[in-house]
């Protein structure tokens, strides 16, 4: 990758730990980890420590002030930290690196454009390969005959990615990323630039996450480090939602749908559910509520509930789109559940329609008479 030709990309990847950019200046630093805890490194612990912080209190809308030179080493203190932490917090972490790393990508692209080649370079650094969709139609043109490759320059695709590295890569359970409504041509899928950029952001969501279980695995080489500053720790794992927030009670009763408990399963750990999960679990909290007899503003509170485990929680946005399902804003419409066959088909029901209902609004005592759930 080109300092020359990619030069603002180079300094932007040299920050991750995980990169083979930022590997290598950690490498050249030559650093034991039993020197981390010394005297020489505070002032890379206080930054690890900050950013923590802020990755943590502030989730997705996170803004990190970090020296280009320190930054490879303190995301890498930082993970180690993490490590030590509650599960719940790790992925909140690694969702607000990985919207950090998408918007400097973005901002550099806007400002001074990002090359076919330079994008090579950043998709190769986090271990992902891409080709230009030209050099795609190239070789299907070749293989086929040109009118294939021309229809292909005609779409709106710049990139193209081996199957294999968008599954691993593309958000989970999203039906707008399901392979089969992608355009795949010879094993590789088909990208806007747009695309490009979401699978780079899932991949660093994947490399921070592998990263911090992987110095859980070692958690005693961090020993000494992690209790030079386990008050401070503490101090900034209670200020995340997903620790301070704890399920109660009725968050997993007995009797819900197993769609429904499979999202709230993946709420607890932390997880990032997909839109529709996300749509499902309210509306059918909702629902369950209003049939105990209470008002659609006491429903609202509880629905909202189990998404303060959600790693991208937004308290103000949550609410809004609640009280949008619940019928109190907008059209006043109140919003069931998608039908068990869409949710089957967006890979988001556990028993493949095993239930023997129709919608999971069924599992609600009485609710076999609530109009669009038969």
């Amino acid at each position: 990758m080109s300092v020359t030709q990619c030069g603002e990309l180079v300094r932007l990847i040299g920050q991750y730990p995980f990169t083979g950019i930022g590997r290598r200046i950690i490498e050249k630093a030559n650093v034991k980890v039993s020197d981390l805890a010394g005297e020489g490194f505070r002032g890379i612990v206080e930054g690890a420590l900050n950013m923590l912080n802020t990755l943590i209190k502030e989730g997705e809308g996170a803004k990190l002030s970090l020296n280009a030179e320190d930054a490879p080493m303190v995301r890498y203190i930082a993970y180690a930290l993490a490590a030590s932490m509650d599960r719940r917090v790790w992925r909140r972490i690694a969702d607000s690196e990985s919207k950090i790393f998408s918007r400097g990508v973005e901002s550099i692209s806007r400002v001074s454009g990002v090359s076919l080649e330079c994008i090579k370079g950043l998709f190769n650094e986090l271990g992902l390969r891409v080709i230009g969709v030209g050099e795609l139609a190239s070789t299907v043109a070749r293989r086929v005959g040109g009118v294939q490759g021309q229809v292909l320059m005609l779409k709106p695709f710049l990139y193209a990615v081996p199957i294999w590295d968008y599954l691993r890569n593309s958000p989970r359970n999203d039906p707008n990323w399901v392979l089969g409504t992608r355009p795949i041509i010879h094993g590789y899928v088909l990208l806007t630039q747009h695309d490009a950029y979401r699978v780079l952001e899932e991949a660093v969501e994947n490399r921070v996450m592998a990263m911090i279980n992987r110095f859980n695995a070692n958690i005693d080489l961090f020993t000494p480090l992690i209790n030079s500053v386990r008050d401070r720790l503490k101090a900034i794992e209670g200020v995340s939602p997903q620790v301070r927030h704890r399920p109660s009670v009725r968050v997993a009763p007995r009797g819900d749908p197993p769609c429904v408990t499979a999202v709230l399963n993946e709420l607890k750990a932390g997880g990032n559910p997909s839109h529709m999960a996300r749509f499902t679990l309210a509306t059918y909290l909702l629902h369950k509520c209003v049939a105990e007899g209470k008002e659609r503003e006491e429903c609202v509170e509880e629905a909202l509930e189990p998404f303060k485990h959600a790693a991208d929680y937004n308290e103000k946005i949550a609410r809004y789109q609640v009280e949008h399902l619940a019928g109190l804003r907008g059209g006043k419409k109140f919003y069931i559940p998608p039908s068990c066959q869409e949710l089957n088909s967006l890979g988001l029901c556990p028993t493949n329609l095993g239930c023997g209902v129709k919608n999971p609004i069924q599992f609600i005592r009485g609710s076999a008479k609530v109009e669009g759930a038969g």
